[in-house]
């Protein structure tokens, strides 16, 4: 789980543990019939509440260690209430928090790791609820099986789709600063610790405003469209190529010697007939995107200079414009 994952679940879990304990701890009397049972939602809402303040006083992000031990409570504290309740108020009321926390499970850890978490859950739940003083039906215990599936499909799908939509260019599908950034984050202190090399390129097409002022924006935005096409056909596994803005481009390539890059950079360069300047970087041992990106973007400026103004001036290749004006003419 990546940084800005875990401060969303962190955030999502305190808020979770906070609710339900003021819930637990408050309808202790008026939900449950038997002693045994108040006192259990009273430690369930007590030990909740130690959770919640442990993951929001600890270290942020949180440790992804620190938010399964509190996931956990969550998890055991509902299976302990739904043993001992014995109302329909009661297993309704849990039977909501169940399908909160299933949602909080599979909108913030991963795919995978979200659903282990909800089966738990469910399982536990369901066995609680069969073996508790509960005169409940059993059709009620399907329902609340379906429940908490059903939320936790439906909200962990909408939290991915925005998740992505958030990581990705709108115009060219790649990734964007915020995706690039982490997804780069993410790589470089596993290829650190292993002494392997990092290459990053930017590349900056050149003269994109010829296109732009030409044919209008459509015309540059098909344009952008083909260029990262064509890259992106010619990359290898674990390359990440991204957009920040305008016509920069950045390709971050793991694992890579700065020979090996440049060979693929050449192929990117007879991938499409746009011509663009590029800063390339290679090195062993960086851990941060800004340190890399910096160094990265350095070179190409040093390279725009080498140049020459009069070699970047020239016009954009007859082809290209007029492909992309004609692009842009049939939309």
């Amino acid at each position: 789980m990546n940084t800005a994952r875990r401060l969303e679940a962190s955030t999502a879990l305190v808020a979770y543990l906070g609710l339900t304990s003021i819930l637990f701890v408050a309808g202790a009397v008026a939900f449950s019939g038997t002693t045994s049972g108040t006192v259990v939602m009273i430690v369930v809402g007590v030990a909740q509440s130690v959770a919640a303040a442990l993951v929001h006083f600890g270290p942020h992000p949180t440790p992804t260690r620190t938010l399964g031990i509190a996931t956990g409570v969550a998890v055991g504290g509902l299976w302990a209430v739904f043993l001992t309740s014995d109302g329909a108020v009661a297993y309704l009321l849990l039977t909501q928090a169940a399908m909160l926390l299933a949602m909080q499970l599979t909108g913030y850890w991963s795919e995978r790791g979200g659903w282990v978490w909800v089966v738990v859950l469910l399982a536990g739940c369901v066995v609680a609820a069969a073996l508790s003083p509960s005169t409940m039906p059993a059709v009620a215990y399907l329902l609340t099986a379906l429940g908490i599936v059903a939320a936790a499909e439906f909200f962990g799908n909408h939290s991915r789709r925005m998740r992505h939509s958030a990581n990705r260019d709108p115009l060219t599908g790649l990734l964007n600063r915020q995706g690039l950034e982490a997804r780069v984050e993410k790589l470089l202190p596993t290829y650190a610790a292993r002494g392997l090399p990092v290459s990053m390129a930017v590349l900056d097409l050149d003269n994109f405003k010829t296109v732009n002022d030409r044919y209008g924006h459509i015309a540059g935005d098909v344009l952008l469209e083909r260029v990262a096409a064509s890259w992106r056909a010619r990359l290898r596994k674990g390359d990440v190529l991204g957009r920040l803005g305008g016509d920069e481009f950045v390709l971050f390539m793991p694992g890579t010697t700065e020979h090996d890059a440049a060979v693929l950079l050449d192929e990117l360069r007879r991938a499409h007939s746009a011509e663009w300047s590029v800063g390339l970087v290679c090195m062993p041992t960086v851990r941060r995107w800004s340190e890399i990106y910096r160094a990265a973007d350095a070179e190409l400026y040093r390279a725009k200079r080498a140049r020459g103004a009069d070699r970047l001036a020239r016009p954009v290749p007859r082809a290209v414009v007029e492909d992309a004006g004609a692009s842009a003419d049939s939309r």
